[in-house]
């Protein structure tokens, strides 16, 4: 196929129609910025744009563009009001019509039934806190929601989408899955819930506290308290973090005995928030963290501390983070930049100088190096280990496939230049996240240094 383009560009998603005839590829520039769909003909490799996008920060990609059977129109989302949402074309890339709009995100294409006319979609309305299925006519309309109750509902729909297999949990409620028409009548149990970690184990219950920043942004935080919790003492608290954008961590879902309920039963107060740039909130929301990595992020977590902190029960002179991936990223971000804060930090396997990670992913948020070099510098922990006043420990799998350990070892060499202490704990694996009786280990490690450091 001649597809043309740039020697830069990134082919990143490709569709064949139902005639098998002609493909469609889904083509960025470098800084994706722009998106180009491109229809190209398999008998003559000829191709020719059909659609375009452009973003001022970076256009998302979704990857459900679906063909409809007659193959001359197809739906695809697009974020460009600042909210994904539903929008039916022809096959040349002419809008027909939108089908869904609001101050909402449409998160799926969860199944499309031409007979009756109508598109399946899974949403954050009414809150981003909660998943739903929702069905709108292709002819457009009123959408109509057919799940309850309130939790997040995972959809896989059946060929003819005369019925659904629902996967739906809750704070309070483990998955339970059941088979349901698509009018939202269950016909069977497919598997029942599980309730033997509440029988089994003292889980502490999960609490969404909304928490208003000095800018009028309104962001939701998960608390746990801990186990034996009395009203009148103060606790030490360990602050969970991701923070990345494409990510939602406070969701009204089932966690079970988590990595957080450990620090629970372990007499820490448990608090996690998602910041701009998290996943949920619509382009506009992720778009806060552009080209400056770290800086908005922080400033949220700061805001939601002192949220908690006013609560009444927490030692504001005891407070660690925790985070993996990303959210050790943030870690190690949060400890340099905001060194009053935070008296210990456990980060794992942290992107510790942006220049060394996936440049797809890092160019679609910062820019290229060249063009963004204070921002790369801003960005990265690396370059300020001499502010380093918390306890620390490293933690990286030493043949990490992701985020690689060069990342831990330039900290670790940088932190040594400038005579900070700190721990480092390493893992024989070839994954980005630990297993098995690797991961029980780590769990001990993470307990204990936060028994050590915040008690």
């Amino acid at each position: 196929m001649n597809l043309a383009g740039s020697r830069d560009d990134l082919l990143a998603r490709v569709y064949w129609t139902p005639d098998s005839k002609s493909v469609f590829v889904e083509r960025l520039n470098r800084i994706q910025n722009r998106l180009e769909l491109v229809r190209a003909d398999i008998a003559t490799g000829a191709s020719r744009v059909i659609l375009r996008e452009e973003d001022p920060h970076w256009v998302d990609l979704a990857g459900d563009l679906r063909f409809l059977r007659n193959g001359q129109e197809f739906l695809r989302t697009s974020e460009r009001d600042g909210f994904r949402h539903i929008y039916l074309y022809s096959a040349d890339g002419h809008e027909l019509r939108r089908l869904t709009q609001g101050d909402w995100e449409v998160t799926e294409i969860a199944g499309v039934d031409e007979s009756s006319g109508r598109v399946y979609f899974v949403s954050t309305s009414p809150t981003p806190l909660e998943r739903h299925l929702y069905s709108v006519p292709l002819s457009g309309g009123e959408t109509r929601r057919i799940t309850w109750p309130a939790g997040t509902h995972s959809i896989l729909m059946a060929p003819g989408c005369k019925n659904y297999l629902d996967t739906f949990s809750s704070f309070q409620s483990p998955p339970r899955r059941s088979v349901f028409r698509t009018d939202g009548v269950e016909q069977a149990v497919f598997l029942e819930a599980d309730r033997t970690p509440i029988e089994e184990y003292d889980l502490q219950p999960e609490q969404i506290v909304d928490v208003r920043t000095s800018d009028g942004a309104s962001l939701h935080a998960r608390l746990i308290r801990p186990g034996g919790f009395r009203p009148g003492l103060k606790y030490p608290a360990v602050v969970i973090v991701y923070g990345g954008p494409s990510a939602q961590d406070v969701v009204n879902e089932w966690m079970g005995p988590s990595t957080e309920q450990l620090l629970a039963s372990r007499g820490f107060v448990v608090w996690q928030l998602d910041n701009r740039g998290s996943a949920g909130r619509g382009h506009r929301w992720e778009t806060a963290l552009f080209r400056n990595l770290g800086a908005r992020e922080l400033e949220d977590q700061k805001e939601g501390v002192a949220r908690l902190v006013s609560m009444g029960f927490v030692d504001a002179s005891r407070l660690g983070m925790h985070g993996w991936s990303y959210g050790g990223y943030m870690t190690l971000y949060s400890l340099l930049n905001a060194p009053e804060l935070f008296r210990a930090g456990v980060a794992g396997a942290p992107v510790t100088d942006w220049r060394n990670y996936d440049t797809i992913y890092t160019e679609r948020y910062m820019g290229l190096p060249a063009d963004n070099p204070d921002g790369y510098r801003r960005s990265s922990p690396v370059h300020f280990a001499a502010q380093l006043k918390a306890k620390l420990l490293l933690v990286h799998n030493f043949e990490d496939d992701n985020v690689l350990y060069q990342n831990t070892l330039q900290m670790a060499d940088a932190l040594q230049k400038a005579g900070k202490p700190f721990e480092l704990m390493t893992y024989p694996l070839k994954t980005h996240g630990t297993s098995g009786a690797y991961r029980r280990h780590f769990l001990e490690t993470l307990t204990s240094f936060f028994e050590r450091t915040l008690k």
